[in-house]
C-alpha cells in the first residue's frame, strides 16, 4: 500500500492528479510537454498520476492500461478506483459508482473490467519519493490524524491502517475546505489531488500541494514537474493548461 522510490532527478518527474478517463487530453499534455518515454530498457522522465484515472471522462481503459504497460508511469489509488472496485464485487449496488461517472464499464467486456480493476486494486495508496535530498509524498486525498507522514507511511507498510483512515486517505473533503495552514510532518512536501483548484492554480497549504485542475472536464488541467528552486514550496514548476477551441490545442497558462 505504500512505495519507496529513490529517482535521479537527470530526467523530468511530472505529476498529476484525476484525468478521469481524458487519455487523449493526456497524451497532448505528455506530448507538449516533450515526455520522454523509455528507450532501449531505460526509463527516462517520469509521470506520477495521483489517483481518480477512470469515470467521467471517455477513455478509463487506456488510461489504466498506459499506467499497466508503461514503466515510466506510475499511480496511486483514488476514491474512483476504490469506489469501482467495490462495485464490482459481487451482488455489489453499482448505482453510486455509475451516478458518479461509472457507466463507461457498461461498454466494455466484464472480464476486461475486472482484470483491470484488479490491477487499480493493487497500487499503492501512496508513495515517498526521494529526489535531490527533497521527501516528497504523494496521496490521493489527505493524510490521517496526526498529519504525519512517518506514521501513516509505517501503518500503509505494516497494514494496521484503519479502514475509516483508508477512507479518508482517498475521500477527505474537510482539510481542503477548511486548513489552510498546518503541515505533515516528516515530509517536505505532500501532493494531492481530489479536490479541485480554483484558476487553474496549485493552492499550498502549509507543505501541502493541491494539484486537480478539473482535467475531468476535458479541456483543462495542472501539471507540476520537480525543479529545485520552482515557485511552489522551492521544489515545483506548474504549467497550466487550456485546450483551445478554434485550433483544438493546447494553451499553457
Amino acid at each position: 500500500m505504500h512505495e519507496y522510490l529513490q529517482l535521479d532527478p537527470h530526467y523530468d518527474i511530472y505529476f498529476l492528479s484525476d484525468p478521469h478517463g481524458q487519455y487523449a487530453l493526456l497524451q497532448d499534455v505528455l506530448k507538449e510537454v516533450g515526455f520522454r518515454y523509455p528507450q532501449d530498457g531505460e526509463i527516462r522522465d517520469r509521470l506520477f498520476i495521483l489517483g481518480d484515472m477512470i469515470d467521467r471522462g471517455p477513455d478509463s481503459m487506456a488510461i489504466l492500461k498506459a499506467v499497466q504497460d508503461c514503466p515510466a508511469i506510475y499511480a496511486i489509488q483514488g476514491n474512483h478506483e476504490q469506489m469501482a472496485c467495490s462495485a464490482m464485487k459481487d451482488n455489489a449496488d453499482r448505482s453510486l459508482w455509475i451516478m458518479n461517472g461509472g457507466r463507461w464499464h457498461e461498454d466494455v467486456a466484464i472480464a476486461d473490467v475486472r482484470k483491470m480493476l484488479d490491477f487499480a486494486a493493487n497500487l499503492p495508496l501512496c508513495y515517498t519519493l526521494q529526489i535531490n535530498g527533497h521527501r516528497i509524498g504523494l496521496v490521493h486525498a489527505a493524510v490521517p490524524a496526526p498529519c504525519d507522514w512517518q506514521q501513516f507511511t509505517q501503518c500503509c507498510n505494516d497494514r494496521t491502517l484503519s479502514k475509516e483512515d483508508k477512507y479518508y486517505a482517498v475521500w477527505d473533503r474537510t482539510v481542503f475546505t477548511h486548513d489552510e495552514h498546518s503541515v505533515v510532518s516528516h515530509i517536505d512536501a505532500v501532493l494531492m489531488g481530489h479536490n479541485i483548484v480554483s484558476g487553474l492554480k496549485a493552492k499550498v497549504s502549509g507543505n501541502r500541494v493541491y494539484i486537480d485542475g478539473a482535467m475531468s472536464m476535458g479541456d483543462r488541467g495542472l501539471l507540476l514537474k520537480y525543479r529545485r528552486g520552482g515557485e511552489v514550496l522551492g521544489l515545483f514548476q506548474v504549467f497550466s493548461f487550456l485546450r483551445e477551441e478554434s485550433t483544438d490545442g493546447l494553451m499553457w497558462i
